[in-house]
């Protein structure tokens, strides 16, 4: 059985989102879980943006771990990647991939929307903003869809340090309670889908002035 394979690989994944450069330091570990003392050799990541270092052991028995600490060093707004190559003699190589790359953080998407009740329409803006120097491109997914609710646009770019809008109108054709759920996601390096169920209700005495 290859050794490297029954240890834990503790991976960190970076990101980097500010407007200026964010230096940030992660600390993946590498654990001897086997019941064999392992001889391993460490190749550290190659490229400028990533320092790797690490206490050297010459043997790592069970139990005991390598700790690294890799220090990212961006010089633009882009995706970054390096890897750790770890080296056990008589084992196949096992590579630890390290990657970096800008996000959006000042985003707030609430999982729920209540419009308040209205006779005939009304329209709500999910606002999508951007404190990063680079654009972002998104796309609506309308996972529950309702014939009273229209949405706009279902796709476009959220501008570098700027802002768009997801216009969302609610025209009932009659008096209810309804519901349209949208899914949202951003072009960004290992994102994860944003959803949200908006609710919108219409009642017979709005009409009356």
């Amino acid at each position: 059985m290859n050794l490297l394979n029954r240890a834990i690989v503790q991976q960190k994944i970076f990101g980097f989102y500010k407007n200026n450069i964010l230096i940030q330091m992660q600390i993946p570990k590498l654990i001897n879980v086997s019941s064999e003392v392992m001889n391993i050799h460490i190749i550290p990541t190659q490229t400028k943006h990533f320092q790797t270092t690490y206490t050297k052991k010459y043997r790592l028995i069970p139990g005991l771990a390598y700790t690294l600490k890799v220090r990212f060093c961006p010089d633009e707004w882009r995706y970054f990647y390096d890897c750790i190559q770890v080296h056990c003699k008589g084992e196949e190589n096992l590579l630890i991939p390290v990657h970096a790359y800008p996000v959006i953080d000042d985003l707030h998407i609430p999982p729920h929307i209540d419009l308040s009740a209205v006779p005939l329409g009304q329209s709500h803006a999910i606002p999508l903003r951007c404190s990063s120097p680079i654009d972002f491109e998104f796309q609506v997914y309308v996972i529950q869809p309702h014939e009273a609710f229209s949405i706009h646009p279902l796709a476009g770019v959220i501008p570098a340090n700027g802002e768009v809008k997801i216009m969302v109108t609610f025209s009932p054709f009659q008096y209810e309670t309804s519901h349209v759920t949208i899914q949202l996601v951003i072009s960004q390096f290992n994102t994860k889908p944003y959803l949200c169920t908006i609710t919108g209700s219409s009642t017979p005495h709005l009409n009356i002035r």
